[in-house]
């Protein structure tokens, strides 16, 4: 081989030579493929191969040293002119294409002359040839389709330049097949086996691709690129690379094997943990799927983890991935996550654990060392190609937890051991993004957690069920944990896994119990459904009607500039029933949750009370009250989340003496393990009230007559407030059916209505109630809105079923993965969910702009790194103040009082940023700004208002 030709240059002294990064990169696969590649990932690459997994891993290693030939072009050598110069005189210039990429001129090329080496040719089915040549064309995240002229030797194509390059190409290849010694070719590969084997690629060639490693390699190129020579390149690059992948925070989690008690020593399992753990051992001889449905505040977390270990060692996984709805309950499950990693790991064996959401480097407990991490370019290696090894400010143990650099780079987290993150970090998987391949690869390896599954609307259902059915063809064990979900929603995700695992669509029935767990084994398809026992508990549910508002019932013309938008004048009137029910709170002790529908209505409510509990008389102490909700700046919700957590979570071990007061929106209702006295709730879909209810006298040992207060010691009550109109009638604002759907709300206040004044009987009655509320049936006695309803939802599975791609056996070409002009920034695992992340900042007289009132921190105009960079510091002081805002025609139409500063545009974390400039007074004095009609305001303890 030609050790001229160069494969890496960028910032690197002189060229790294393509034959050294070919070698390079097989053998990372090579390492991947014995020392980080989970048993369970193997052999599903061995199995859609049609080999053995030892020699599945050689196939893919010597395909990885294939994966740049396409460099062996007159367009791509030209590219720097300093190296190309060595090469004149033996290479012409003829076809020099800058437009020609050099991934497409690998699988051009391959695809030609892999039938020379026994590969499988033609152009239908998956013939090895096309197949393989198309997956390291795919290299870079986005596969090209298959051509038929590709094949044919007799259609040229001048971009790969003449003979001279031709015979190049095909030195690599003969030299590049002597080093690696492949086995036998395949005569097919499908397309699943492929889109991994892409993945593995994929990474191999990122880890060998880092500057720090190419410095190292630069000094031991090889004289010459005789076989020997390339041999002994790739020992070396061998042990370099086993090395790199360790400080990178690649390996297989290894937690210490036992009971459910012995993983979890600080609490008696309940009825639920013990019936998962004295049957699930005995169903479990491989992968498949778990579906947990049980009430509210039943360790359903802890329940997961525990099973996730005994499937993942069933089926050869080693590792976890827990996914929520939302950042916010992401946040708090890392923390858990962690603590069980950290508690349960192998001795002397580290296990990243990386948070998955696009706001994660923010997060207190996650966040990176200022200078570890450039969120402009990306992980930055230290000397000797040392990574940043754990966060800042955690202990030696602390560190063995923590993801590293490379692992918090963009793409790369769920490939650590574990992972937590937002549910979307999944179901990219299955959207036609760059690199989906990628999230393949790394949930193949590990027992996918979905929490929280009853969250999640149609359009995210479908999405759901079709990664159900790509992970059961990947022989994936998968944990679904659900409260409230109806049975035809658990029927078909159920389904959808089997119909993946089994290769066709899966028509068995599907039997789901309430309280209970249902187990479908992937090879077997045989369902098994476990009922268990739970102590029944009585939930008081009182409907108590509230006006609704038509007009502004905000308090006198000369309010204060924090009450700008605080007007409702499509809502309720809760103030005099809210007033009315928290009456005990005040004159003994204890805590209550109202949950309100809208921002809106929540920062109205909390005013009124905070003015209320100013002026009422208390025994035990001062009342307090407190907001959460979603227009906070990032910085100040996580603080108050903790602050939420801390007062009223699991860990607590008395009361506050103090009456307080929690004013939220549903961010309050998933995931955060809450225990209060009493919870007040509009009007909700059913399944979102029971949540609510369950976060009233949510733990037993909080039942102490020193901590509950009187009024308290009985059974837990939901107070459920009903809007009326004049007449009486229901009569539901619309600011509320732009929440919840009209048809929903609807059918819950109706089954509440007949039942009232009966309590709900917790377990026995959730789930008719569920299934009576979500009812699927069509008749013809549907009012309007239920028809309406019907019709989004089908709306919803049309537009779900268009953008995502086929179930895996149906996909005929690698290409249908992917779609060039899509990234993973420009789509939505949410449909009609467009925010916008605002930044409210302050302006002088004088034009400065500011990040708080008090003038301590300017906002960056431009950045203090190298080449005018902004740095890392700079991005997270933005974007601690940022907050998600409903996206609207009032930013269409006012787009120059939003601008960002310019230089923001380079930024890939502030681009999409919009300011909200305040006018701040030299006294201090802060005026609310006006976008389009639109008057925002941003108040320290009511967050964003307007």
């Amino acid at each position: 081989m030609d050790l001229r030709l160069w494969g890496k240059y960028g910032s690197l002294p002189w060229a790294y030579p393509l034959a050294c990064h070919l070698v390079d990169t097989g053998a990372a696969v090579e390492v991947l493929w014995r020392s980080t590649v989970p048993e369970s990932a193997r052999l599903a690459v061995a199995r859609e191969l049609g080999a053995s997994v030892e020699d599945a891993g050689r196939l893919v290693a010597f395909w990885a040293a294939l994966h740049d030939i396409g460099k062996i072009t007159p367009g791509f050598q030209m590219q720097v002119p300093k190296a190309f110069a060595a090469l004149q005189g033996s290479y012409t210039t003829v076809g020099a294409s800058g437009r020609f990429r050099h991934e497409e001129a690998s699988q051009r090329f391959l695809h030609r002359v892999l039938a020379e080496l026994g590969y499988g040719h033609g152009l239908l089915g998956n013939a090895s040839a096309a197949r393989v040549a198309q997956l390291l064309g795919g290299h870079h995240g986005c596969f090209y389709g298959v051509q038929p002229r590709h094949a044919d030797p007799r259609v040229p194509c001048p971009e790969l330049g003449g003979n001279e390059w031709e015979r190049a190409r095909r030195s690599v290849l003969r030299e590049v097949s002597a080093v690696f010694g492949p086995p036998a070719a395949p005569r097919a590969v499908t397309v699943l086996g492929g889109a991994v084997a892409c993945g593995l690629v994929v990474l191999a060639d990122w880890l060998v691709s880092q500057e720090d490693f190419l410095l190292d390699q630069l000094r031991d190129v090889p004289a010459e690129a005789r076989e020997l020579d390339l041999r002994e390149h790739r020992d070396r690059s061998a042990g370099r690379v086993a090395a790199l992948a360790r400080e990178a925070g690649l390996g297989r989690l290894s937690l210490r094997g036992g009971s459910f008690a012995a993983e979890f020593p600080e609490y008696p399992p309940n009825a639920l943990q013990s019936s998962v753990a004295a049957d699930l051992p005995g169903l479990v001889t491989g992968p498949g799927l778990l579906l947990v449905m049980a009430p509210m505040g039943m360790g359903k977390t802890e329940t997961a983890l525990h099973a996730a270990r005994l499937m993942g060692d069933a089926a050869g996984t080693s590792g976890v991935f827990v996914t929520l709805p939302t950042m916010a309950t992401s946040d708090q499950m890392y923390r858990r996550v962690r603590a069980y990693a950290q508690r349960r790991r192998a001795p002397d064996v580290d296990v990243a654990v990386t948070l998955l959401h696009s706001m994660s480097w923010l997060n207190a407990a996650y966040q990176d060392t200022a200078d570890g991490l450039d969120v402009d370019r990306g992980p930055v290696l230290t000397g000797g190609g040392q990574v940043q090894a754990h966060a800042a400010g955690e202990d030696n143990a602390g560190a063995q937890t923590a993801a590293t650099v490379w692992l918090r780079g963009r793409k790369r987290g769920l490939l650590a051991p574990m992972a937590v993150g937002t549910v979307d970090q999944a179901l990219l998987t299955v959207l036609p993004v760059r690199h989906n391949v990628l999230r393949m690869l790394g949930l193949a390896g590990k027992v996918l957690v979905v929490d929280e599954v009853h969250a999640y609307d149609a359009y995210m259902q479908y999405l759901l069920a079709r990664l159900l059915t790509w992970l059961g063809a990947l022989r994936v064990p998968v944990v679904l944990l659900s409260a409230t979900l109806p049975g035809q929603v658990a029927a078909r995700l159920v389904r959808a896994y089997l119909t993946g695992a089994g290769g066709k669509a899966y028509r068995g029935q599907v039997e789901v119990a309430y309280p209970g767990w249902v187990y479908a084994d992937a090879a077997s398809a045989v369902i098994t459904t476990r009922p268990f026992e739970v102590a029944s508990r009585t939930l008081a549910v009182d409907l108590v009607d509230v006006p609704t508002v038509s007009e502004d019932v905000s308090a006198p013309a000369d309010r204060p500039a924090a009450d700008v938008g605080l007007p409702v004048k499509d809502g309720a009137d809760r103030a005099a029933v809210v007033k009315a029910e928290l009456a005990p709170l005040l004159r003994e002790s204890g805590c209550a949750m109202v949950v309100c529908t809208t921002v809106a209505e929540a920062q109205q409510t909390f005013v009124t009370l905070r003015e209320w509990c100013s002026k009422a008389a208390s025994s035990a102490g001062e009342p307090r009250v407190m907001l959460l909700h979603a227009r906070m700046p990032a910085r100040q919700r996580e603080a108050l989340t903790e602050e939420v957590t801390r007062a009223f979570g699991r860990e607590v071990t008395h009361r506050p003496r103090r009456p307080t007061i929690l004013v939220a929106t549903q961010v309050a209702e998933q995931s955060l393990d809450l225990d209060l006295d009493l919870v007040v709730s509009d009007l909700a879909p059913i399944a979102q009230l029971l949540q609510r209810a369950g976060r009233c006298q949510r733990h037993q040992q909080v039942d102490d007559e020193d901590l509950r207060p009187q009024w308290a010691r009985r059974n837990p009550r939901l107070v459920v407030l009903v809007p009326r109109g004049p007449d009486g009638t229901l009569e539901l604002p619309k600011r509320w059916t732009a929440v919840y759907d009209a048809s929903l709300l609807r059918r819950t206040y109706e089954l509440l209505a007949d039942r009232h004044p009966q309590p709900v009987e917790i377990p026995a009655d959730v789930q008719p109630m569920v299934e009576q509320v979500y009812d699927e049936t069509f008749h013809e006695d549907l009012s309007d809105d239920e028809i309406t309803r019907f019709a989004n939802d089908e709306a919803a599975f049309g537009i779900a079923a268009t953008v995502a791609i086929k179930n895996p056996r149906k996909v005929l070409d690698l290409s249908e993965l992917t779609k060039t002009e899509i990234d993973e920034d420009l789509v939505s695992t949410r449909l009609g969910a467009e925010s916008v992340r605002v930044v409210c900042c302050y302006v002088d007289d004088d034009g400065t702009r500011w990040l708080d009132r008090a003038r301590t921190s300017r906002l960056p105009v431009t950045g203090y790194g190298p080449k005018r960079r902004f740095t890392s510091a700079q991005v997270k002081a933005v974007l601690s103040e940022s907050l998600p805002l409903r996206d609207g025609a009032w930013r269409r139409r006012d787009r120059n009082t939003t601008a960002p500063p310019a230089a923001w545009a380079d930024n890939p974390h502030l681009r999409d940023v919009l300011v909200l400039p305040h006018r701040l007074d030299p006294d201090g004095t802060v005026h609310p700004v006006t976008v389009d009609k639109r008057m925002f305001y941003l108040d320290e303890a009511l967050g964003l208002t307007g």
